[in-house]
């Protein structure tokens, strides 16, 4: 008897190759799962949710893609499979004419297939819709990078009548973003950065590639390529390889943290505020590079519990959607990082968040963002003035440069690779076995993360017993023997 099949192919488009699956990576909670297309490129895929399709058993999934007679009655759904199969196919074909396939392109490509009005007014009314599609799928934070995008392109152009829109128009608002807008003599526009500009042109690419896809706008207008010169690249940032400070630099600021050693004419609250804002900075960095959007969903999980409080466990927030297979990330809880948790962090409760300030009891996705922003600029603003009025520093980090100092400094002291990459929570590609948490053990991670920070004491610290209250007793006990 042959094996049932467990996916649906059809032919490559270049080096692309795409297949009907179930999406059985995140969905534990029953036996039907979510249809998806498959794109593999270079062993490296990403999964693209079907939402308009229903989700299916695995054993009938299988069953119509293993059917073959003509007779069958799967053979008209196994049809039907296959011309949506083909339609992405299409669509990838299209894709290939203006531009190399990489999975980047394809997810750009695939985002908001599906806008909200089904005949648009003109090219500006489509980019609205496709926002408005964003932010009904509870992705708030493309919603509003895309907002920002097309905010910019009405100042700059104005209004556009239907669809006449080509690489002309395009270059006007590429030069205002370049070089601003002067007008006697005073700035009425300024340009912005290359990062921000890449972030507009991104946004833009996906609305005009779905237009073509609806057949609003002809493929040949397409006004992006990064080899033709008659049309516009899309610029990358600024590389950040200076943007970090090092393991002497973060311990420094740990010593800070420890000793409060915060100047006199600070008044006691906003000693206060500085005091929880340093510490958060700190556990970024200690906590693998995380974010604050990740920070705040963080709980007492039964990871915690389970490894006596001895580590935390979450998935990456930004790439929960189009990861391949789940970014789970184990942080080991040394002990500069307890010593940071029992002073900014809510005491452990089952299930409850470890950063509960952060998104102060919301579970808003859109004022969570907003908190989050809120939040790492309060960051800034106050370890800048730490390393400016405390340690006579120059330097200007912000919460990305936690990030940025984790990666660094643990690529510097030669750290493999994979830990570093596995600890941020990248993506591991296509090799399921750097997806399993003990190929690098919880004292591993201990040893690794211990690396951190150069501390002159040793990093057990001295533990006064008689003055612990029972329940800080209690604690402390579970933590010495694990549980």
């Amino acid at each position: 008897m042959d094996a049932q099949k467990t996916s649906l192919n059809c032919n490559k488009v270049d080096n692309c190759s795409l297949t009907l699956v179930l999406d059985k990576r995140t969905n534990k909670s029953t036996d039907e799962y979510p249809m998806a297309i498959c794109f593999t490129i270079n062993r490296k895929r990403y999964y693209h949710k079907l939402t308009d399709m229903p989700f299916q058993k695995e054993r009938y999934f299988n069953e119509v893609c293993s059917v073959t007679s003509s007779r069958s009655s799967l053979m008209p759904i196994q049809k039907e499979w296959q011309k949506i199969l083909e339609d992405y196919r299409q669509k990838l074909v299209k894709l290939k004419k203006n531009q190399d396939l990489t999975l980047d392109v394809v997810r750009s490509a695939m985002a908001g297939v599906t806008t909200s009005t089904a005949n648009p007014k003109n090219f500006i009314t489509f980019w609205e819709d496709l926002i408005k599609s964003y932010e009904a799928n509870g992705q708030v934070g493309t919603a509003d990078n895309y907002a920002c995008a097309l905010n910019s392109f009405k100042r700059i152009i104005g209004k556009v009548d239907g669809f006449k829109i080509d690489v002309n128009i395009m270059k006007k608002w590429d030069d205002v973003l370049t070089n601003g807008i002067m007008k006697d003599g005073v700035e009425i526009v300024a340009p912005v950065k290359a990062a921000t500009k890449g972030m507009y042109y991104r946004a833009c690419r996906v609305a005009w590639n779905e237009c073509i896809k609806q057949g609003l706008l002809p493929e040949e207008k397409y006004p992006f390529s990064n080899k033709e010169k008659s049309k516009l690249s899309i610029p990358r940032g600024a590389k950040r390889q200076t943007s970090y400070l090092s393991i002497d630099e973060m311990t420094e600021l740990y010593y800070v943290f420890m000793e409060r050693r915060y100047p006199d004419t600070w008044g006691s609250a906003y000693k206060h505020r500085v005091h929880y804002s340093l510490g958060l900075f700190l556990a970024q960095y200690l906590c693998n590079g995380f974010n604050l959007a990740d920070a705040g969903r963080i709980t007492y999980d039964r990871t915690y519990y389970a490894e006596g409080g001895r580590c935390l466990k979450f998935e990456r927030h930004k790439t929960h959607r189009n990861v391949n297979g789940e970014a789970t990330v184990i942080v080991p809880i040394i002990t500069p990082l307890q010593n940071i948790l029992d002073q900014i962090a809510a005491k452990p409760s089952k299930g409850a968040r470890v950063f509960p300030d952060i998104f102060k009891g919301s579970n808003d996705e859109r004022v969570m963002r907003k908190l989050c922003v809120q939040e790492n600029s309060n960051i800034k603003d106050r370890v800048i003035r730490v390393c400016k009025e405390v340690l006579g520093w120059e330097k200007e980090p912000s919460s990305t440069w936690a990030r940025h100092a984790f990666a660094s400094n643990l690529k510097l002291l030669k750290v493999p690779e994979e830990y570093v990459s596995e600890g941020m929570g990248h993506s591991q590609g296509n090799n399921i076995t750097r997806g399993y948490q003990d190929m690098y053990p919880l004292e591993m991670r201990f040893e690794f993360n211990n690396k951190l920070l150069n501390l002159k004491e040793n990093q057990e610290p001295e533990v006064d017993v008689d003055s612990m209250t029972p329940e800080e007793m209690k604690e402390f006990i579970k933590r010495m023997i694990g549980k």
